[in-house]
C-alpha cells in the first residue's frame, strides 16, 4: 500500500488535528504501557515556528502515524508514533524517513520569501554548513523500536533514565535546614520569569533541550493545567548589602486527575547555577522537592536524568531512587542505510 505522508510546519491546522494527535498517542500509550510523545513535542503542537515540521499519514480514516521534528538546538530531533491497528506495515519506517528528509532540509532564506515562501534549490544554499544528524526519541526502549531503528541504520547515543522511589508522609520529609545565607521561596509568576530562565541557561548550558527554554517555553509550561507556583521552589543566596542572587531552584509537577493514595509526581528539574555547583546544593534542592510532594500527598516521586550525568545519578540513587525504564535516542550510524 502506498503511504502518503503529509507534512507542514507548526503550529497544527487546528483544535481537530491537534485532538487527532492527542488521540494517536494515547491509543499508542495504551497499547505500550509508555507515552511515545514527550513534553515538549506536545506543547509544540501550538507552537507557531517553522522550526517545528509536523508529518501526519492517515489510514481508513483515522490518524494512522505521526512524526515531528525539532530543527531548534544544536541538532534536530525528532519523536514518532504509529496507531497499533496500523503497525508491521512498515509505516513507522516511511515516517522515519521522511522525518531525516525534512530534517536534512535547510532552513528558510530572505531569497525564499522573494520567491513566494516556496523553498529555493538545495544548491542555493550549499554555502552553508550540513544540518546535524537526525536524533529520535524512542520512549520506553520497546524491542519494536530498536527493530526499526536497526533496519533504518540508527544506533543508540543518548540514554535518558526514569528513576523513582515511594514517598512517606510528610513526617519523613521534612524540610532540609539550609546552610547559612541561604533562603527558599515559591516562585511569583510575572516577577522572577526572567530570572529563572537565566538561571536555567546557566545550570544546563551544555543541555540540549532544557538550556536553550525561553521565556515563552516557561509561560507555555505555566499554562498546564498542573503547574503550581507554590511547586517551583527558588534557592537564593542573600546578603546585607545588596538584592539576593538565585543560585538554583527545584520544580516539581504532579498530574491532574489522580486518585488520593496512588498519586504520582515528578521532580520535573533540579537546577544549580555554574558559581554555587559543589556546595551539595543539588541534594538540599532534591530533599526541598520531595518533602514539597509529600506534603501534597504523592506517594510515589519520579525523576528524568541523562545516564551519562554520574554525579546526578549519584546523588539520586542516595535520595532512594532506583531505576524504572529508560528512553534513548537514536542516531544514523557511520554505516547506516538510507531509510
Amino acid at each position: 500500500m502506498e503511504t502518503a505522508i503529509l507534512w507542514h510546519t507548526g503550529p497544527l491546522i487546528d483544535d481537530v488535528e491537534i485532538a487527532q494527535v492527542h488521540d494517536l498517542a494515547a491509543a499508542a500509550e495504551r497499547e505500550d504501557g509508555v507515552a511515545p510523545l514527550s513534553e515538549q513535542p506536545l506543547l509544540n503542537l501550538r507552537d507557531a515556528t517553522d522550526d517545528v515540521v509536523h508529518l501526519l499519514t492517515w489510514r481508513a480514516g483515522e490518524l494512522a502515524g505521526y512524526a515531528q521534528v525539532d530543527k531548534r538546538g544544536d541538532a534536530p530531533s525528532a519523536e514518532l508514533v504509529v496507531r497499533p491497528g496500523h503497525r508491521r506495515r512498515g509505516l513507522g519506517f516511511h515516517l522515519l524517513g521522511s522525518a531525516a528528509d525534512r530534517a536534512a532540509e535547510p532552513p528558510p532564506t530572505a531569497d525564499d520569501d522573494a520567491h513566494g515562501g516556496l523553498p529555493s534549490s538545495r544548491a542555493e544554499h550549499d554555502g552553508e554548513p550540513a544540518p546535524a544528524p537526525l536524533r529520535v526519541w524512542a520512549h520506553g526502549d520497546l524491542p519494536a523500536a530498536r527493530g526499526l531503528a536497526a533496519r533504518a541504520g540508527y544506533a543508540v547515543v543518548r540514554e535518558l533514565l526514569v528513576l523513582e522511589r515511594p514517598l512517606g508522609g510528610p513526617a519523613d520529609h521534612p524540610t532540609p535546614t539550609l546552610p547559612d545565607g541561604l533562603r527558599l521561596r515559591a516562585f511569583v509568576p510575572g516577577q522572577d520569569d526572567d530570572a529563572w530562565v537565566r538561571a536555567n541557561a546557566l545550570a544546563f548550558a551544555q543541555h540540549p533541550e532544557q538550556g536553550r527554554l525561553t521565556v515563552a517555553d516557561l509561560h507555555a509550561r505555566t499554562r498546564e493545567d498542573w503547574f503550581d507556583p507554590a511547586g517551583l521552589l527558588l534557592l537564593e543566596r542573600t546578603t546585607p548589602a545588596g538584592p539576593a542572587e538565585l543560585v538554583g531552584f527545584v520544580w516539581t509537577k504532579i498530574p491532574t486527575g489522580q486518585p488520593d493514595g496512588a498519586r504520582e509526581g515528578e521532580i520535573y528539574v533540579v537546577g544549580v547555577v555554574p558559581a554555587a555547583q559543589g556546595e551539595g546544593l543539588g541534594r538540599v534542592l532534591t530533599a526541598a522537592g520531595l518533602a514539597h510532594l509529600a506534603a501534597q500527598g504523592v506517594t510515589t516521586a519520579v525523576l528524568y536524568v541523562d545516564g551519562d550525568n554520574v554525579p546526578a545519578v549519584r546523588t539520586y540513587e542516595r535520595a532512594g531512587f532506583t531505576r524504572r525504564a529508560v528512553h534513548v535516542q537514536y542516531a544514523r550510524t557511520a554505516r547506516g542505510t538510507t531509510a
